[in-house]
Formats: C-alpha cells, sequence, structure tokens
C-alpha cells in the first residue's frame, strides 16, 4: 500500500492502471477511442479492478472498505494550459445510466480527496445500445450538480471521447443531450 503522502495522479502513474501508448478501450461490447493531436497529451487509465487486476487504485481509494462503485477509466488530457481528468464509464446499455452516473461520481469524489492539485473534471458515459431510463433526467441532474455545464456526456459515442476532451462542440457533446439534426 502506498504511503499517505502520494497522490492519486502519482499512484496511477506508477502502477499498472496505466496504459502506456493505449488510444483505445473496450468493455463488453462498448468501446472508446481517442486520437491525440501532436500537441496534446492524453493517458489512459484502466482502473476497474474487475477489467485490470493488477490496478490497485480500488484499494488505494477506500482500503478494505467493499462496495464502492468505480469507473472503467481515467483519462488524462493535456494541451497548452489545459488539464483535465475525465472520468469513463462504458455500459452495454445506456438503460444502466443511474448506475454508471453513480460510479462516475462515486470515483470523482474519492480521486478528489486524494489529489494534491487541482484539475478540470469531466464525466464521459458510452454505451452499446439501448434507450435512456425514465430518470435520465434526474441522472443528467446529477452530472450536471458534480461535473458542472458542458463536463459531462451522459450517451456519448466511443469515437467522440477525444473530442469531448477538447471542447468541441459540433453536435452539442458535453452538453448532456443530443440534438437531432432536421433536414
Amino acid at each position: 500500500m502506498p504511503s499517505d503522502d502520494i497522490s492519486a495522479l502519482e499512484f496511477l502513474l506508477l502502477s499498472p492502471c496505466l496504459m502506456p501508448g493505449k488510444t483505445s478501450f473496450t468493455d463488453s461490447k462498448t468501446t472508446v477511442t481517442v486520437n491525440p493531436k501532436n500537441d496534446e497529451t492524453i493517458l489512459l487509465f484502466s482502473i476497474d479492478n474487475q477489467t485490470n487486476k493488477n490496478c490497485k487504485l480500488r484499494h488505494f481509494l477506500w482500503g478494505n472498505k467493499e462496495g464502492e462503485g468505480l469507473c472503467d477509466l481515467i483519462v488524462f488530457y493535456a494541451c497548452g494550459e489545459k488539464r483535465i481528468l475525465c472520468f469513463v464509464e462504458l455500459k452495454d446499455n445506456i438503460g444502466e445510466l443511474g448506475k454508471a452516473a453513480g460510479q462516475v461520481i462515486n470515483t470523482y469524489n474519492a480521486v478528489k480527496q486524494k489529489l494534491k492539485v487541482k484539475y478540470r473534471a469531466k464525466t464521459f458515459i458510452a454505451a452499446h445500445h439501448g434507450s435512456a431510463p425514465q430518470k435520465h433526467q434526474e441522472y443528467q441532474k446529477k452530472l450536471k450538480d458534480i461535473f458542472g455545464d458542458g463536463n459531462y456526456e451522459h450517451d456519448g459515442k466511443g469515437n467522440e471521447l477525444d473530442k469531448f476532451l477538447r471542447g468541441e462542440a459540433d453536435s452539442n457533446i458535453g452538453k448532456g443531450k443530443r440534438k437531432k439534426n432536421k433536414k
């Protein structure tokens, strides 16, 4: 177990959670992909110990406490002065939005307590298929309350994660809701 004077970011960088050189991650049927530009650094950390047995972030955050929901990935994004930690959850079905929102919020809150630096936090939830649950507006509100406007995506397309990190809003990414194009 690392000492108490190590931050969560230092822990991630020095642990098997870091996925050096990787630009995509798949959990079940859902994949997220990033394509860094020349002036960007994007690091993926596979933090869920169910998919990455060697990552001990859960133990670092909560010790032996059982039942804490943990998201699948933390993505570090840097470009110029911008520094973002994005908490990512992948689901087979967007009907599990409530569970996904709980996992990213719980992970964010625990990591925030262990970090010694300020950063901008975002969250990105992607699913392979399904319809949003009836309570999706309630879950969106929770995400907005924690992460703020433009810092959450609850129904993201896996190949748009890098656009979301950059703040590119060409399809209302980061607003938590998509508008359909009228033709």
